[in-house]
């Protein structure tokens, strides 16, 4: 087994797509238990610095890069490509592993 791998994301719901939101979300829970990952979200309460706020920062771990190339590259998670794109207004997802 490699080295753990973290994916942050940082995530901006468009409001007027919930549904979506909702969607991607419940079905993307399944996907992660599928490959090992383990999310934690963090609601955002308050800016310190900067512009304006994302809903959330999540952190994921994987167990190795191999879970996130089965992840992202199966079938069931292209299916769910649409309903992200409708159900965030913005969306950054960054990649790291352990040190």
């Amino acid at each position: 087994m490699g080295l753990k791998v973290f994916l942050i994301v940082i995530a901006m719901v468009n409001p007027s797509e919930t549904e979506s939101f909702d969607y991607y979300v419940s079905q993307l829970r399944t996907q992660y238990e599928s490959v090992g990952a383990k999310p934690v979200r963090y609601p955002i309460n308050h800016t310190l610095l900067g512009g304006e706020s994302p809903d959330f920062i999540m952190i994921v771990e994987f167990p190795d890069a191999a879970a996130v190339q089965k992840l992202f590259s199966s079938e069931a998670y292209k299916k769910l490509v649409p309903y992200r794109e409708k159900g965030f207004k913005e969306l950054k997802v960054y990649l790291s592993t352990e040190e």
